[in-house]
């Protein structure tokens, strides 16, 4: 019986982390949501990695905040969130209790226990911190090229160091305490002495900004990396140049040391590269690379490496021994560690039964329980960026529209890859466009099916649209006329006409069945990103970039403007409601909904952390979903009452919420209250002879 009793123990202590793993699975999607919001999918864009240094916990920054995992198991233990922008930088206190990160809001201190916050420090642009050894100092860099050092106790400033003229990227601190070590976009590395708050040395050679510095674990030498495409090593002491790396070819941004020493992990653009350093610094050789890294982090004993790859999860490594020859090697992926949907997502769409959400990025089309948030498959077939994303009427079929020139359809139940003949990837034209600038001509930029399904438009950048049948591929039709790249096409509900939205700055109309040009829509000032149709025909809503920064409706039959919303960003996506009363368009990092009648501003939905690329509603018109670059998508819900937030809108002079002619009046009133004064004022002034 205690056989069995031990057996079932050691089962279950076997199993727990994985238990907790799928528990964390399910809950995070709630977790520190925004107002209004009742569901995040996915845990953001990575941005930094650390290891806690007594090696118990892993801390994985993101867009969205700082997840912490047990580094043991992958289980998911909380999420720190409280900047309102981008973390830029993130550390953990020697002790192991705390995590200092960075914005441009400031610097927090947070509770690795509890997860609360402990204390703010108020400095401004901050892109990155480090901590004294003994654990009482932050110091930091700034956008300007200040230095300042904090009393973590106090939270007061100690002490500024100044002498570089950019961006400090990186900094961090001898293990003595006594120096510290900077990178500045100034394209220098310098050392300072902490004692007496001065300059030590400057070191110069690198030809672009220094992002990333650190020292090797017996501190003789400092490694830098560079935009200039390099890894320099120095004399810690000196200053003296040592030895460059070459071998990166596309921005390097980080380099560190493997805490034996014996290698150094540089991470550029085009990938990871591992430098092994047993023959010597100067005789260093690339003994493997990996491709396609956000980032990655040594464990304190030097056993392993993470690395947080693009495709949204974090891979353990082993870093090397003398049975791999001191190679690292993957050892397995954490599936606990899956992030999701962390790469953007360029599109999204709703089944027509509203039960799956599918997004398109470079990865795959992903599909999405509309419920419960559970990542239910990822369909393959392209071989680049899927760019636009949707349903066939029958919800039987998904489509993406992709870079590498095609329109791709799955099978929705299976995943089945169906594809098209080559016919509908035309031959990619090479040429100048209107600028002289010569490049490829063949990305679908836009792909969506007619209402009856029959028929597939597909926006590609030799600035046409073209038609497809949806059975057989073959291709019907070619829509000539815009002068630019066409980015959006919509349908009218009843499938007899086309509008598309161009960098040409106007919408255009065509006949679905001839192909015929029926009118332009004129009156944007810059790119028009997104076209859309009211869901009874009647109107269009066009939005624009930021030199326009509006939201135009359109009457759809005789194609002269209705209404002109003003709008603070670029409007990448646009769409009505099912109900056809609200306009909703992705601008900036905002959701934003309007009347569709009056063009009053209903509310301002706010929480992504960067650009809202996309939005679709639910069938039943109850949730809205967003994506964007920030890695994540929201499901807010509509189905209660949002709270109204009105703004001053640019141009509505007349305070009524919407921007029209009624305006102009106002406009005028003001003008002659101004005239009439300036008069008055010049009646007062004395005439000297």
């Amino acid at each position: 019986m205690k056989l069995m009793q031990s057996s079932i123990f050691t089962l279950f202590m076997c199993a727990a982390p994985l238990i907790i793993s799928q528990v964390d699975a399910q809950n995070y999607t709630t977790w520190e949501l925004p107002e209004g919001a009742k569901a995040r999918f996915g845990k953001g864009r990575i941005t930094q990695m650390q290891y806690s240094p007594n090696g118990k916990q892993l801390a994985v920054a993101t867009d969205v905040g700082i997840w912490i995992y047990d580094a043991r198991s992958g289980g998911l233990l909380m999420l720190l969130t409280g900047h309102s922008g981008r973390i830029d930088s993130m550390v953990y206190s020697p002790d192991s209790r705390t995590i200092a990160s960075s914005s441009w809001n400031g610097i927090r201190l947070w509770d690795v226990v509890t997860g609360s916050q402990v204390a703010t420090l108020k400095a401004n642009a901050v892109r990155a911190i480090a901590y004294s050894p003994d654990g009482n100092t932050i110091v930091s860099g700034s956008n300007g090229g200040p230095i300042h050092l904090w009393d973590i106790s106090t939270g007061q400033l100690k002490a500024t160091l100044t002498g570089h003229t950019d961006i400090v990227s990186s900094i961090v601190y001898a293990s003595d305490g006594n120096t510290i070590a900077t990178a500045s976009r100034d394209k220098t590395v310098r050392l300072w002495d902490a004692t007496t708050d001065s300059s030590i040395a400057i070191l110069t050679g690198h030809t672009d900004w220094v992002v990333s510095v650190a020292y090797s674990p017996d501190e003789n030498t400092i490694v830098s990396a560079s935009l200039d495409d390099t890894v320099q090593l120095w004399d810690a002491t000196t200053g003296k140049h040592k030895t460059t790396l070459r071998g990166h070819h596309h921005y390097v941004n980080a380099a560190v040391y493997s805490p034996d020493g014996k290698t150094i992990a540089s991470r550029g653009w085009d990938g990871v590269f591992f430098w092994d350093l047993t023959a010597g610094e100067a005789e260093a050789t690339i003994k493997k690379s990996v491709r396609s890294v956000a980032a990655l982090a040594y464990s304190p004993d030097g056993k392993t490496i993470a690395i947080a790859n693009h495709d949204g999860t974090v891979s353990l490594w082993d870093a090397g021994s003398a049975q791999n020859n001191g190679i690292p090697q993957p050892r397995y992926v954490s599936k606990s560690f899956l992030t999701g949907h962390k790469k953007w997502a360029d599109c999204l769409a709703y089944s027509p039964d509203g039960k799956t959400i599918v997004c398109g990025n470079s990865s795959g089309i992903h599909l999405w329980n509309a419920t419960t948030g559970k990542h239910e498959a990822t369909f393959k077939g392209h071989t680049d960026n899927i760019n636009s994303v949707a349903y066939s009427p029958d919800g039987k079929t998904i489509l993406g529209g992709s870079w590498d020139g095609r329109v791709h359809l799955w099978d929705a139940a299976t995943g089945r890859y169906t594809g098209f003949r080559r016919e509908n990837r035309l031959k990619p034209s090479e040429g100048p466009d209107h600028t002289g600038n010569v490049y490829r001509r063949d990305y679908v930029t836009s792909a969506v099916y007619s209402p009856d399904g029959k028929t597939i438009a597909s926006a590609i950048d030799d600035d046409t649209v073209h038609l497809w049948d949806a059975d057989t591929g073959k291709h019907k039709n070619t829509l000539i006329g815009h002068q630019d790249i066409v980015y959006s096409v919509a349908y009218s509900p009843d499938g007899k006409t086309i509008a598309s939205a161009s960098k040409d700055k106007t919408v255009r109309l065509w006949d679905a069945d001839t192909g015929e040009h029926k009118t332009t829509l004129i009156g944007h000032n810059d790119i028009v990103y997104s076209v859309a149709y009211s869901p009874d025909g009647k109107t269009i809503a066009s939005g624009s970039a930021y030199n326009d920064n509006t939201v135009r409706l359109w009457d759809a039959n005789a194609g002269k403007q209705k209404n002109i919303l003003r709008v603070n960003g670029i409007v990448y996506s646009i769409v009505f409601s099912p109900d056809g009363k609200t306009i909703t368009a992705g601008i900036s990092n905002d959701v934003y909904l309007a009347d569709a009648a009056t063009g009053r501003q209903k509310t301002m939905l706010t929480g992504h952390k960067s650009s809202v690329e996309a939005v679709a509603y639910s069938p039943d018109g109850k949730t809205l979903a967003s994506t964007s670059l920030d890695g994540t998508m929201l499901l807010w819900n509509l189905a209660g009452n949002l709270k109204v937030k009105p703004v001053q809108l640019t141009g509505d002079f007349n305070g009524d919420g919407i921007v029209n002619l009624s305006d102009v009046g106002t406009v005028f009133l003001n003008f002659i209250i101004d005239l009439i004064a300036v008069m008055k004022g010049l009646a007062k002034v004395d005439v000297v002879g």
